[in-house]
C-alpha cells in the first residue's frame, strides 16, 4: 500500500557538532484499495486496509519498526531510519521518522528534502480479513483487512495511489503541493447503509464529506460526527457482511439440491467455487442434462427410448480412479470429482468404498480393513473392485511410461498389421511384373507369370508377475506401486527394441536358407573398404541399386537409413550433416541432408555387443520390405491384469506382451563389417 510522506524536518549542526538528526511525519496508510488477485480463489478483488482505532497492531511501531529501502531487508544497510510515536489521524496512520546519521543514508535524506523522494509504501501482515460480496454482477469482491500489523515502513520509487505525495503546509494538514486536499480514498466511495438507516444518519453529509472533513465546523462537533459516522460504516459493514454470509449459503444450498435433483452432483463444487449465481447453476446443469440426453441417442422420452446411467457406485470408482492416477502421475487431469478423494490414503479410500456398499467397517484393524477391501466384490462373479480398480490405473500409468520411451526400431522398421491369433504368419514376397514383350499388327499377347517367396515367423508372449500386498495397501506404498509399473513400461520397450535388431544381429538363415547378410544375397561389405566412409557408403549403395527381383529385374533401390552403433555415432553424423563443405569435387557428399542419397541417421547402442565397427543400410519400408513387427490383436503394446492373491496375501499383477519381429526380405537391408 503505497502512501504518503509530509512535514518534512531538518536539525541544524553547530559548529563542531556531529551531523544533524533529519525527521519527519509519514503517512504509512489511508486506507486506500488496492486491486490485487486472489490465487486460492482465482479471482480479483479490491483490498482496503481498515485504518481505525482496534484495527492496526501499533506495538512493532511503538517499539521502533525500521524505515526501509523499497520493502529491502537483507542487510542492514537497506535501513535509513526508524519509525516511533505512530497515531491515526484524519482516518490516515502516521508516524515520526527520525532518519540515519550514516554516510550513505545522506543521499536519500537530501532527495527528501528536495522533494525528489516522496512516496512510502508500508509492509504489513493480514490477521483478519472481511471479504465483500460485490453490489452487481461482474464487480469485485473487497477484502477489508479489519486487523493487520505494520511489520516496516520504506521509501519506495512508485505508488500504487497517484496522491501519495511529500506533504508540507504550515497548519499541519494533509496537502497536496497545488494544494488539493489529500482524500483519504483515491476510489469511488459508495455508501453501505444498514438496514433502516436513513441519509440523517449523518447529519445530513454523505460519509465521503465526513471522511475529507468540513472545515466549517468546530473541531469538536467534527470530532462527534467523526465518531458517528465510524460507528455507522461499521454497524453497516457488518450488516452487510451478515446478509453476504446469508446469501452465500442460501446460493449454495440452491444449487447443491438442483445439481442433485438432476444427478449432476459432479457439477456443485465448480459452480459453486466459481460464483455462479442460481439462474446460472440451472443453464449449466440443463446443458449437461441436453448433452448427456445427445449422448444417449436422443430425448430419453421419445419412442420408449431406453438409456443407460452411470450409477452412484460407478460414478464414486471413477472419482477414486482418477484421484489414484493422479498421485502416480500429477499431470493427470482432476475433475470434480476425483478431486473429493485427493489426498485420501489408500485404507480411507478402501474404507469409503467399503462403507458406500454397505459394509460397516467402524472398529475395524487396519491389516483387517486392508483384507477386506482388496477381497471385496460388489457383484457376484465379479473381480474385486479394489483390484480392478488398480489395474486400470497400472495400465493408464503403463501406457505412460511405454509412450514416453520409443524405441529407434519405430524409425525404420515396419509395423505389420495386428496378428488375429498365434499362428505362424506367412509373408509373400511377389516379383516385379513381367516385362513387356513387342506384339506385331495381328500378333498375339503372350502369358507372363509372377513369381513369389515367403517368411514365415510367430508371436511370442513376455510377461511377469508382480503383488501389492496387504503391508503396501497399510504402508500406502503407492511410490513403490508406480516405479514397478513404469518400469514395467520401459522394460517392454526396451524388449520390443531389441527383439527388432536382433534380426540384423544374429543374421539368421532367410526361407533359402542363406543367412539374411551374405555374399549370395549381395547386401554384405567385408574387408578395409567397408569401414564407414564415402567409399564404403559408396559401395553399400551401389550394391543395394543392383539388387534384382525374383525374376531377375534391377531394383534401383535407394538407401534411407544409416543404422550405427554408439561407437560410430559421431562418424555418422559427421557424413549426413548438412555442414559439410568438400574442398574438391571429388569431395562432394551425397549421403548428407538434403543430397540426392540423403541419410538418416539411426544410432542404437544395442548393436555396440555384437560389433562396434559393424554398420547398416536400410530401405524406405514403403519402397521394400525390410524388418517388421506387430502385435497381437486388440493388445497393442503391454497390458497389465490383477488378480486377489491365494499364495500371495495382496493383489497379484500381471504384465503381458505379445510381440514378433521378422526380417521379411534381404534387398532392402545392407550389412558392412567396417574396418
Amino acid at each position: 500500500m503505497e502512501l504518503d510522506l509530509r512535514s518534512f524536518h531538518r536539525a541544524a549542526a553547530g559548529e563542531g557538532e556531529a551531523s544533524p538528526l533529519a525527521t519527519c511525519k509519514i503517512v504509512f496508510s489511508a486506507g486506500a484499495r488496492v486491486k490485487r488477485y486472489d490465487w486460492y480463489r482465482e479471482r480479483y478483488f479490491l483490498e482496503e486496509l481498515v485504518v481505525e482505532e482496534g484495527a492496526i497492531r501499533m506495538e512493532r511501531l511503538q517499539r521502533g519498526a525500521p524505515l526501509l529501502n523499497t520493502h529491502s531487508s537483507w542487510d542492514l544497510e537497506d535501513v535509513l531510519g526508524v519509525c516511533e510515536n505512530p497515531a491515526i489521524e484524519r482516518g490516515a496512520g502516521t508516524v515520526d521518522v527520525t532518519f540515519s546519521r550514516r554516510q550513505t543514508v545522506a543521499g536519500y535524506v537530501q532527495d527528501v528534502d528536495d522533494g525528489v523522494i516522496r512516496n512510502v509504501s508500508v509492509g504489513y501482515a493480514r490477521h483478519k480479513i472481511e471479504m465483500v460480496p460485490p453490489e452487481e454482477e461482474g464487480g469485485l469482491w473487497v477484502y477489508r483487512v479489519v486487523d493487520w500489523e505494520p511489520m516496516e515502513v520504506s521509501l519506495v520509487p512508485i505508488p500504487a495511489d497517484m496522491d501519495s505525495q511529500v506533504v508540507r503546509s504550515a497548519d499541519g494538514q494533509l496537502q497536496l503541493p497545488d494544494g488539493r486536499e489529500l482524500r483519504s480514498f483515491p476510489c469511488e466511495f459508495i455508501e453501505t447503509r444498514a438496514a433502516g438507516a436513513t441519509d440523517s444518519a449523518h447529519g445530513g453529509r454523505t460519509a465521503a464529506t465526513l471522511n475529507h472533513g468540513d472545515r466549517s465546523m468546530p473541531d469538536e462537533e467534527k470530532a462527534a460526527a467523526e465518531a458517528k459516522r465510524t460507528a455507522d460504516e461499521k454497524a453497516a459493514r457488518e450488516a452487510a457482511a451478515a446478509e453476504a454470509a446469508r446469501a452465500e449459503q442460501t446460493r449454495s444450498a440452491e444449487i447443491t439440491e438442483l445439481c442433485a435433483r438432476h444427478s449432476c452432483a459432479n457439477l456443485a463444487a465448480g459452480l459453486i467455487r466459481d460464483g455462479k449465481t442460481v439462474d446460472q447453476a440451472r443453464a449449466a446443469i440443463l446443458d449437461e442434462v441436453a448433452r448427456r440426453d445427445a449422448a444417449a441417442g436422443g430425448h430419453r422420452n421419445v419412442n420408449g427410448t431406453i438409456t443407460t446411467e452411470r450409477d452412484e457406485h460407478d460414478t464414486r470408482m471413477a472419482g477414486i480412479e482418477e484421484a489414484i492416477m493422479h498421485r502416480v502421475l500429477p499431470s493427470t487431469k482432476l475433475t470434480d470429482n476425483g478431486r473429493q478423494f485427493r489426498g485420501m490414503s489408500l485404507l480411507e479410500i478402501g474404507r469409503e468404498m467399503l462403507e458406500a456398499s454397505g459394509v460397516r467397517t467402524r472398529g475395524m484393524a487396519r491389516m483387517e480393513l486392508a483384507t477386506r477391501m482388496v477381497q471385496f466384490r460388489s457383484g457376484m462373479h465379479t473381480t474385486s473392485d479394489f483390484s480392478h480398480l488398480l489395474a486400470n490405473v497400472a495400465n493408464k500409468r503403463l501406457r505412460a511410461a511405454y509412450d514416453e520411451n520409443p524405441g529407434t526400431y519405430g524409425v525404420w522398421a515396419r509395423r505389420a498389421p495386428n496378428a488375429p491369433d498365434f499362428k505362424s504368419m506367412k509373408v509373400v514376397q511377389l516379383s516385379g511384373a513381367p516385362a513387356l514383350l513387342q506384339t506385331n499388327e495381328h500378333g498375339e499377347f503372350k502369358y507372363g507369370a509372377l513369381s513369389d517367396g515367403s517368411e514365415t515367423y510367430n508371436l511370442l508372449t513376455y510377461g511377469r508377475i508382480v503383488s501389492l500386498t496387504r503391508q503396501a495397501i497399510v504402508n500406502d506404498d503407492l511410490r513403490g506401486f508406480d516405479r514397478l509399473v513404469g518400469a514395467f513400461g520401459n522394460s517392454a520397450r526396451r524388449l520390443e527394441n531389441a527383439t527388432v535388431y536382433s534380426q540384423l544381429t544374429a543374421n539368421a538363415a532367410m526361407a533359402d536358407g542363406v543367412a539374411l547378410f551374405h555374399a549370395d544375397h549381395s547386401n554384405l561389405s567385408t574387408g578395409a573398404g567397408s569401414a564407414l566412409g564415402t567409399t564404403g557408403l559408396s559401395a553399400a549403395r551401389t550394391a543395394m541399386r543392383k539388387q534384382t527381383g525374383l525374376q531377375g529385374e534391377v531394383l534401383n533401390i535407394a538407401p534411407a537409413y544409416l543404422i550405427v552403433p554408439a561407437a560410430l555415432e559421431q562418424t555418422a553424423y559427421q557424413y549426413t550433416s548438412t555442414q559439410y563443405v568438400p574442398a574438391t569435387k571429388a569431395e562432394i557428399n551425397e549421403f548428407r541432408t538434403g543430397g540426392r542419397t540423403a541419410l538418416e541417421p539411426v544410432v542404437e547402442p544395442i548393436l555396440d555387443s555384437a560389433s562396434a565397427t559393424a554398420w547398416y543400410l536400410a530401405a524406405a519400408s514403403g519402397q521394400i520390405d525390410t524388418v517388421e513387427y506387430c502385435y497381437l490383436d486388440g493388445e497393442e503394446g503391454p497390458v497389465i491384469e490383477s488378480e486377489v492373491g491365494f499364495e500371495v496375501d495382496g493383489v497379484a499383477y500381471k504384465c503381458r506382451l505379445d510381440f514378433a519381429a521378422k526380417a521379411v526380405d534381404h534387398r532392402g537391408l545392407h550389412k558392412a563389417n567396417g574396418a
